[in-house]
């Protein structure tokens, strides 16, 4: 069986998709095999995860300009997740996408030899709609959009938006949206509480999952390279991303 590739995505920076790929990786490692891509140039997935990439290792680069094979390059982590690592050198690789015939299809055919070894794949990107990103989402199956409770981080929302269906109309017809993860919550503010509530009535067709707290503990997290419920463990930290986990388990 083919495992469900999910990437997590969103053009605005800040909003959590590496966390969120963090504690969804950690969770559904515990509950079988799962590889994280680190597709973003900062490479805040890699150090995320307590790795520190050496000149002689392999990476997202060199994958998707099909100088390795994507296995080559997985490692492994302490956390239990499978990593495909990044740093800055994938922007130049996404600059040298460009001249590639069926450019926006790399990834997808890079990942095709893993996808028989792990049950899930979580694809982190970068902060933009570019050239890495639409790879990410013409090799998805499903979307993941964390949306950071402010209303500046709602207006890029509907360029997304439109990004998605073009990317289903012209390269990727079965690519859904999973749902969109409010992060960054302050439950008790009129600020959260307005944006939890336009996502809604916005978004009525979309699911929108239980908001994910604001906490100096993901941050810690990160820098300790382990997963949420690994560091901390707090239920209120935690559910939310459990959430999203049934989600993707109800339709794998």
């Amino acid at each position: 069986m083919l495992s469900m590739i999910i990437a997590i995505a969103n053009q605005k920076g800040g909003v959590a998709k590496t966390t969120s790929t963090l504690a969804l990786g950690g969770l559904l490692a515990q509950q079988g095999s799962c590889l994280a891509i680190d597709l973003d140039p900062q490479g805040n997935l890699t150090t995320g995860l307590g790795v520190n990439v050496t000149d002689d290792q392999l990476t997202a680069y060199e994958v998707i300009t099909e100088q390795a094979e994507a296995l080559d390059a997985v490692i492994k982590t302490k956390s239990g997740l499978d990593l495909l690592p990044a740093d800055i050198s994938l922007a130049k690789g996404e600059t040298e996408l460009l001249s590639k015939v069926g450019n926006f299809y790399i990834l997808k055919e890079r990942l095709e030899p893993a996808q028989s070894h792990y049950q899930h794949i979580l694809i982190d990107c970068p902060p933009s709609l570019g050239l890495l990103t639409v790879n990410a989402l013409a090799a998805a199956d499903r979307l993941l959009i964390p949306v950071q409770c402010q209303f500046f981080a709602l207006k890029g929302l509907e360029a997304l938006l439109d990004t998605i269906q073009s990317v289903k109309k012209r390269l990727n017809p079965n690519l859904q949206i999973l749902g969109v993860l409010p992060t960054m919550a302050e439950k008790n503010t009129v600020m959260t509480q307005d944006v939890l509530s336009t996502l809604k009535n916005q978004l009525e067709a979309i699911r929108i999952f239980d908001p994910v707290p604001k906490s100096v503990k993901f941050a810690e997290s990160n820098l300790a390279g382990e997963p949420i419920h690994q560091y901390a463990g707090e239920w209120r930290l935690v559910q939310p991303y459990r959430s999203v986990i049934q989600a993707i388990q109800s339709e794998s």
